[in-house]
């Protein structure tokens, strides 16, 4: 399959249409369509779901998205290794985050060893956390930061995969101080059952809907569970008293400066509340570098 039209397939997949897509890779919506018509026809299966004024993909092409990324990634790094053949060995790290939040914890974690050790080269890939655990385990990148939710089965068939607890705390309500419930400085989530929970992905993934579902059982039904594309856009959402939204204790004291009309509510409920941002790695990855990384986090 040719692999700059997977290329497109994810690029309209996160960008959510035909059109956005094309104007990012400079072609025209016709020449994409024709493209993932090509894709279409080469899996023999439909990925998107056609209407009149609109185009999205259907749940065949949201599971394609994660083989599609394999794919490129595989790709890429083949590529990668091919060029830099004959070079001169250099010292690398391949990181990986899943929001700008946990980009907050890594410059924290990171840039203390990195301005040791100034020669080391980083390549950065913001990816869903779960993504990010697959990725680790193949050894496609050497380490990521994401958050961790105590679950039971979070790392479930990823048994060369290990983890450092970097901030530990709980999990908080953010709502709007348009809403009387911001009145109170803390919340029982019966008060919240029917409002609309929004949560981030860089990903059309379904993950943090069923953790979140998963975490609070009984409070929610799946469907009241939406996913936004960026940190701003849910924000601004609840900032607007357009939905509510989970935030970590570590991370409060930075949102509050940027989110003047959130009100942040300890959860009274004896309920699964606990958070950790963790920096995630493969017990069997030989980078020295990276090694030397986890013996000053241990």
């Amino acid at each position: 399959m040719d692999i700059n039209k997977l290329k497109t397939f994810l690029n309209v997949s996160r960008s959510g249409s035909f059109k956005s897509a094309a104007e990012k890779l400079f072609l025209s919506p016709r020449a994409v369509s024709k493209q993932m018509d090509q894709i279409e026809s080469e899996l023999g299966v439909e990925l998107f779901t056609r209407n009149k004024n609109s185009t999205e993909l259907n749940a065949t092409g949201k599971q394609f998205i994660v083989t599609a990324q394999d794919i490129v990634n595989s790709y890429n790094d083949a590529l990668t290794r091919i060029k830099t053949v004959d070079e001169t060995p250099k010292d690398k790290l391949e990181i990986g985050f899943s929001s700008m939040n946990q980009a907050t914890i890594l410059q924290t974690t990171f840039l203390p060893f990195l301005t040791k050790h100034p020669n080391i080269e980083i390549e950065l890939k913001e990816e869903s956390g779960k993504r990010l655990v697959h990725l680790v385990e193949r050894n496609a990148i050497d380490f990521a930061v994401t958050p961790y939710y105590a679950l039971d089965n979070e790392f479930d068939g990823y048994e060369t995969v290990k983890f450092i607890k970097l901030t530990e705390g709980e999990l908080t309500l953010g709502v709007s101080r348009m809403n009387p419930l911001s009145d109170a400085d803390s919340i029982s989530l019966s008060k919240i059952k029917d409002m609309k929970l929004l949560y981030y992905s860089s990903s059309d993934s379904i993950y943090l809907r069923d953790v979140f579902f998963n975490k609070f059982a009984g409070y929610f039904k799946k469907e009241q569970i939406s996913r936004v594309s960026s940190l701003e856009q849910r924000d601004m959402l609840v900032a607007s008293n357009n939905g509510i939204g989970f935030y970590p204790s570590p991370l409060v004291t930075k949102e509050k400066s940027q989110n003047p009309m959130i009100k942040y509510l300890k959860i009274n409920d004896d309920v699964n509340k606990y958070y950790a941002s963790i920096f995630l790695y493969n017990k069997n990855n030989k980078n020295p570098i990276l090694k030397k990384l986890i013996d000053k986090l241990s």
